[in-house]
């Protein structure tokens, strides 16, 4: 499938049950591609088929463009159809399906801040800063890993059952795990991965302790 093509179902791919002809309009190809495009998306796991119908879900739109980059779109192309909601759904979609229970957008009065993606699994939080952004400079990327340590012990301070939480910014832009001040921060498509391997990666990272 040409990753041009990806790009303009993704606009296309919302919440909720569409006919052929509904996807075809919203995604400005024919009806016979957009049928194709159907297909493809439901063999790769966006969407649910049924007859003459595809049904999407919160997190389909940032599969597609997960599958899209990993075919050969570019990066600037894909984040451009995207907005900070879609990282967030994802981001609690795939730790859900790790076992952890998830919060979206934790607030703190007491310092004022707010955690995009909170993970809890046992008595360890992941706290997830997710970046819709170009890429940035090491020292502007360094800042943002002090300011989710920062917001790491402000939730572990109101959530005392937790002995520990860990950072970690997620991002589009990067193209494998890297680390700023001992903060992870790993590209959305290898996001499954990184949450697969964390032990391995446990004498790297930033853990903070309650």
């Amino acid at each position: 499938m040409n990753p041009s093509l990806i790009l303009k179902a993704i606009p296309a791919i919302n919440k909720g049950s569409f006919s052929i002809d509904e996807f075809a309009a919203a995604a400005g190809v024919g009806k016979n591609m957009a049928a194709d495009l159907i297909r493809f998306l439901a063999r790769n796991e966006i969407g649910e088929v049924g007859s003459n119908r595809i049904e999407f879900g919160l997190s389909d739109k940032m599969r597609a463009s997960m599958l899209a980059m990993r075919i050969g779109a570019d990066t600037e192309d894909v984040s451009q159809l995207l907005d900070w909601k879609d990282f967030e759904v994802l981001a609690a979609s795939v730790l859900c399906e790790n076992g952890y229970v998830t919060h979206h957008g934790f607030r703190l009065k007491r310092p004022r801040m707010e955690i995009d993606v909170a993970g809890i699994k046992d008595s360890m939080a992941l706290l997830i800063d997710c970046k819709h952004w170009k890429r940035g400079s090491p020292s502007a990327l360094e800042r943002f890993a002090s300011m989710q340590v920062q917001r790491t012990e402000a939730f572990l301070a109101v959530n005392n059952e937790l002995k520990y939480g860990i950072p970690i910014i997620l991002t589009l832009h990067s193209v494998s795990t890297m680390f700023a001040n001992n903060v992870a921060v790993v590209p959305i498509i290898k996001f499954r991965s990184f949450l697969n391997e964390m032990s391995g990666y446990l004498d790297d990272i930033k853990v903070v302790r309650a």
